[in-house]
């Protein structure tokens, strides 16, 4: 499998590729052939999909709920 770029580094980007598949997030089955826009852009999408995660882990410390923290805290600082 041809490992995606994210950053330019190859250990980073190996270990960003390794966490998007451990997340789910090469689950679904591509057939069709794409273009080099359309596989840019689905890259940006799954660099900053795996920014949000890491950070939702690194603020709550799991993902579970991380919605419903986002929102009690929304609400408490409004």
């Amino acid at each position: 499998m041809k490992q995606s770029v994210f950053t330019g580094v190859e250990c980073d980007d190996r270990r960003i590729a390794s966490e998007l598949q451990a997340m789910g997030c090469y689950d679904e089955s591509g057939t069709e052939p794409q273009s080099a826009f359309s596989k840019a852009v689905e890259a940006v999408g799954n660099f900053i999909t795996w920014m949000r995660w890491k950070g939702e882990v690194g603020v709550y410390g799991c993902r579970v709920g991380a919605d419903y923290a986002r929102y009690m805290e929304a609400k408490v600082s409004a």
